[in-house]
């Protein structure tokens, strides 16, 4: 086969490959969104629509009791709701007294419920809680501790995720990631990292 043919061949496959990991994430993403439970101090985008017309629009913050304050209808349990579950409840509400046929959507604007941990007990410069951010990376959330201390051992570091199955670690090698030997770990909300002390 001449080699234009062939090289033409294979940015198709890696084109393929490309579409088909980032549909794949995609799908994963939608799940996770749809799956991910309403928290404390999580900002939600609603819209409510009656008649062909936006009756509402607004932000609102969840409460620290757990609450949305919610036009026509007041202070409604909010915490623990999957966003369809929310938009059903306001939806039955607002039906039962106010509009007829009415169309609530609600997408999370901040999720501000969800952290990412630096272990107490981690070799990091600055331990503590940090507030989750998208697509926010292990060796980056390690940099935005303040960095390793002396006595640290990036080579073994941990994630520790909780589960449906119960508690998962997964082990890193922070150096290999800094010198490009293996990729960066996207962190999901809740995660714990831990990095140890060195033997020596």
């Amino acid at each position: 086969m001449h080699p234009i043919h062939m090289a033409g061949k294979y940015v198709c496959l890696i084109l393929c490959l490309f579409l088909a990991l980032f549909f794949l994430s995609s799908v994963s993403s939608a799940r996770d969104i749809k799956a991910y439970k309403i928290g404390h101090r999580d900002i939600l985008t609603i819209n409510i629509l009656a008649g062909g017309e936006v009756q509402h629009k607004a932000d609102i913050t969840v409460s620290s009791q757990g609450t949305v304050n919610i036009p026509f209808i007041g202070f409604i349990k909010a915490d623990g709701l999957t966003i369809f579950q929310l938009e059903e409840k306001i939806t039955g509400l607002l039906q039962k007294d106010y509009f007829v046929a009415p169309q609530v959507n609600i997408h999370i604007k901040e999720y501000k419920s969800l952290q990412y941990y630096i272990s107490i007990e981690g070799e990091v410069k600055k331990p503590g809680i940090y507030d989750y951010q998208s697509g926010l990376t292990i060796f980056n959330a390690c940099i935005q501790a303040g960095g390793f201390t002396k006595f640290a051992a990036p080579n073994r570091a941990r994630i520790i995720r909780n589960e449906e199955e119960g508690q998962k670690i997964i082990k890193i090698n922070l150096n290999d990631i800094k010198s490009g030997k293996m990729p960066d770990q996207e962190l999901k909300p809740g995660n714990r990292i831990h990095v140890p002390k060195t033997w020596l």
